[in-house]
């Protein structure tokens, strides 16, 4: 979908960009969702998705290191570093997430970063079960 954005110049805004705290590295490979848990029905939360989805966002966990960050705000700023995209709007439960992911904003990636997380986020689309978190078409 990116792909054709950017061919048609045309700018997007991504909704749920932490895909439920997925993206957050709040999850880890043995966690399990109740039948009542909405989670249970996302396919992002089932394999093999999941465990790809898992990976990829610990191939985050260095660069969030590097710069003092959270896995969420690095992703954050990776969104807002893509040209793109002209807003985010994340969701938050209380003061503390909002205050955390308006850090975002500060967080400047370097080449190799922002290309390690496309790298990384690109695994998505090698997914044949269903539809992906980085190309939902």
């Amino acid at each position: 979908m990116l792909d054709y954005l950017n061919e048609n110049k045309i700018s997007f805004v991504p909704y749920f960009p932490l895909a439920s705290g997925l993206l957050t590295g709040k999850y880890t490979t043995d966690a399990t969702f109740p039948a009542d848990d909405i989670r249970s029905q996302i396919a992002d939360f089932k394999e093999p998705r999941y465990s790809t989805i898992l990976h990829a966002v610990d191939l985050v966990r260095p660069i969030a290191d590097n710069h003092h960050a959270t896995i969420a705000q690095i992703i954050l700023a990776w969104y807002l570093q893509n040209p793109l995209i002209t807003a985010v709007i994340p969701g938050a439960k209380n003061a503390r997430q909002v205050l955390s992911n308006a850090k975002a904003m500060k967080i400047e990636l370097s080449t190799d970063e922002y290309q390690t997380i496309e790298q990384a986020f690109n695994q998505f689309k090698q997914i044949k079960s269903g539809k992906s978190l980085k190309d939902p078409d």
